[in-house]
Protein backbone atom coordinates (compact mmCIF):
# COMPACT_ATOMS: atom_id res chain seq x y z
CA UNK A 1 0.00 0.00 0.00
CA UNK A 2 2.44 2.83 1.00
CA UNK A 3 5.96 3.18 -0.53
CA UNK A 4 9.21 1.88 0.98
CA UNK A 5 10.72 4.94 -0.20
CA UNK A 6 8.28 8.00 -1.54
CA UNK A 7 11.19 10.05 -2.87
CA UNK A 8 12.50 7.29 -5.19
CA UNK A 9 9.24 7.81 -7.32
CA UNK A 10 10.73 10.77 -8.95
CA UNK A 11 13.90 9.96 -9.79
CA UNK A 12 13.36 9.77 -13.64
CA UNK A 13 16.03 11.02 -15.02
CA UNK A 14 19.97 11.51 -14.35
CA UNK A 15 21.52 14.20 -13.07
CA UNK A 16 25.04 14.25 -15.01
CA UNK A 17 25.25 12.73 -18.45
CA UNK A 18 28.75 11.47 -17.07
CA UNK A 19 26.78 9.06 -15.13
CA UNK A 20 24.65 8.20 -17.64
CA UNK A 21 27.54 7.20 -19.81
CA UNK A 22 29.33 5.63 -17.36
CA UNK A 23 25.98 3.72 -16.38
CA UNK A 24 25.83 2.15 -19.94
CA UNK A 25 29.66 1.35 -20.11
CA UNK A 26 29.08 -1.23 -16.98
CA UNK A 27 25.87 -2.40 -17.95
CA UNK A 28 27.46 -3.26 -21.66
CA UNK A 29 30.42 -4.83 -20.23
CA UNK A 30 27.94 -6.89 -17.80
CA UNK A 31 26.27 -7.69 -20.45
CA UNK A 32 28.83 -9.17 -22.67
CA UNK A 33 31.14 -11.11 -20.33
CA UNK A 34 27.43 -12.76 -19.81
CA UNK A 35 27.18 -13.58 -23.11
CA UNK A 36 30.76 -14.82 -23.25
CA UNK A 37 30.80 -16.86 -20.08
CA UNK A 38 27.20 -18.11 -20.65
CA UNK A 39 27.11 -17.34 -16.47
CA UNK A 40 24.64 -14.78 -15.03
CA UNK A 41 25.96 -13.36 -11.88
CA UNK A 42 23.79 -13.82 -8.87
CA UNK A 43 22.32 -10.35 -7.79
CA UNK A 44 24.30 -10.53 -3.61
CA UNK A 45 22.96 -6.55 -2.48
CA UNK A 46 25.08 -7.10 0.36
CA UNK A 47 28.26 -8.19 -0.80
CA UNK A 48 29.86 -5.11 -1.87
CA UNK A 49 29.38 -2.69 0.95
CA UNK A 50 31.59 -0.54 -0.34
CA UNK A 51 34.91 0.27 -2.76
CA UNK A 52 37.12 -1.60 -1.13
CA UNK A 53 35.04 -4.52 -1.22
CA UNK A 54 35.32 -5.29 -4.73
CA UNK A 55 36.01 -8.05 -6.33
CA UNK A 56 40.01 -8.05 -7.74
CA UNK A 57 39.83 -8.65 -11.12
CA UNK A 58 38.15 -5.40 -13.09
CA UNK A 59 36.58 -7.14 -15.70
CA UNK A 60 34.12 -9.50 -13.75
CA UNK A 61 30.92 -9.31 -14.44
CA UNK A 62 30.69 -8.78 -10.18
CA UNK A 63 33.00 -5.87 -10.43
CA UNK A 64 30.60 -4.07 -12.75
CA UNK A 65 27.57 -4.94 -10.76
CA UNK A 66 29.08 -3.88 -7.82
CA UNK A 67 30.09 -0.63 -9.73
CA UNK A 68 26.50 -0.30 -11.01
CA UNK A 69 25.30 -1.15 -7.80
CA UNK A 70 27.53 1.99 -6.18
CA UNK A 71 26.46 4.54 -8.61
CA UNK A 72 22.99 3.51 -8.17
CA UNK A 73 23.20 3.86 -4.15
CA UNK A 74 25.11 7.67 -5.04
CA UNK A 75 22.45 8.92 -7.56
CA UNK A 76 20.07 7.78 -5.35
CA UNK A 77 21.22 9.82 -2.18
CA UNK A 78 21.94 12.84 -4.51
CA UNK A 79 18.48 12.62 -5.64
CA UNK A 80 17.06 11.88 -2.71
CA UNK A 81 18.85 15.26 -1.03
CA UNK A 82 17.59 17.69 -4.23
CA UNK A 83 14.11 16.43 -3.39
CA UNK A 84 14.63 16.79 0.55
CA UNK A 85 15.69 20.31 -0.32
CA UNK A 86 13.12 21.20 -2.91
CA UNK A 87 9.98 19.55 -0.66
CA UNK A 88 11.96 22.14 2.15
CA UNK A 89 11.97 25.44 -0.23
CA UNK A 90 8.38 24.34 -1.51
CA UNK A 91 7.21 24.80 2.11
CA UNK A 92 9.02 27.89 3.09
CA UNK A 93 7.79 29.30 -0.17
CA UNK A 94 4.04 28.16 0.69
CA UNK A 95 4.34 29.55 4.00
CA UNK A 96 5.28 33.00 2.49
CA UNK A 97 2.94 32.88 -0.23
CA UNK A 98 0.28 32.38 2.53
CA UNK A 99 2.06 35.14 4.43
CA UNK A 100 1.58 37.32 1.48
CA UNK A 101 -2.12 36.70 0.47
CA UNK A 102 -2.65 37.99 4.17
CA UNK A 103 -0.78 40.82 3.93
CA UNK A 104 -2.83 41.58 0.57
CA UNK A 105 -6.28 40.86 2.14
CA UNK A 106 -5.34 43.58 5.02
CA UNK A 107 -4.13 46.18 2.17
CA UNK A 108 -7.18 45.60 0.08
CA UNK A 109 -9.30 46.35 3.91
CA UNK A 110 -7.43 49.51 3.93
CA UNK A 111 -7.63 50.57 0.52
CA UNK A 112 -11.71 49.43 0.89
CA UNK A 113 -11.53 51.60 3.99
CA UNK A 114 -9.62 54.51 2.37
CA UNK A 115 -12.00 54.69 -0.55
CA UNK A 116 -15.29 55.14 1.59
CA UNK A 117 -13.42 57.81 3.74
CA UNK A 118 -13.03 59.39 0.48
CA UNK A 119 -16.59 59.21 -0.52
CA UNK A 120 -17.72 60.09 2.40
CA UNK A 121 -16.02 63.20 2.12
CA UNK A 122 -17.25 64.32 -1.23
CA UNK A 123 -20.60 63.45 -0.22
CA UNK A 124 -19.47 66.06 2.84
CA UNK A 125 -17.88 68.34 0.78
CA UNK A 126 -21.16 68.59 -1.73
CA UNK A 127 -23.70 68.91 0.85
CA UNK A 128 -21.82 71.74 2.73
CA UNK A 129 -21.36 73.40 -0.81
CA UNK A 130 -25.63 73.30 -0.87
CA UNK A 131 -26.03 74.87 2.78
CA UNK A 132 -24.12 77.26 1.98
CA UNK A 133 -25.40 78.61 -1.23
CA UNK A 134 -28.92 78.30 0.43
CA UNK A 135 -27.26 80.17 3.11
CA UNK A 136 -25.80 82.65 0.68
CA UNK A 137 -29.28 83.23 -0.65
CA UNK A 138 -30.75 83.34 2.44
CA UNK A 139 -28.74 85.98 3.56
CA UNK A 140 -29.16 87.72 0.51
CA UNK A 141 -32.90 87.84 0.34
CA UNK A 142 -32.66 88.92 4.02
CA UNK A 143 -30.89 92.01 3.57
CA UNK A 144 -33.06 92.64 0.69
CA UNK A 145 -36.06 92.55 3.27
CA UNK A 146 -33.87 94.63 5.36
CA UNK A 147 -33.09 96.99 2.98
CA UNK A 148 -36.73 97.65 2.11
CA UNK A 149 -37.82 97.93 5.51
CA UNK A 150 -35.04 100.37 6.19
CA UNK A 151 -36.43 102.31 3.30
CA UNK A 152 -39.97 102.53 4.75
CA UNK A 153 -39.03 104.00 7.94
Amino acid sequence: MFEENPPSRYLTRLAHPEDSQETNTAVSHVLQDEENTGHVPVDNSDSFASSGDLPANPTSPQHHLANLKMLMSRQKAEYESKIASLEQQNRELQSEIKGMHSKLGQQRKRYNLVEMKMRNAERAKEDAERRNEMLQKEMEEFFETFGEINRWK
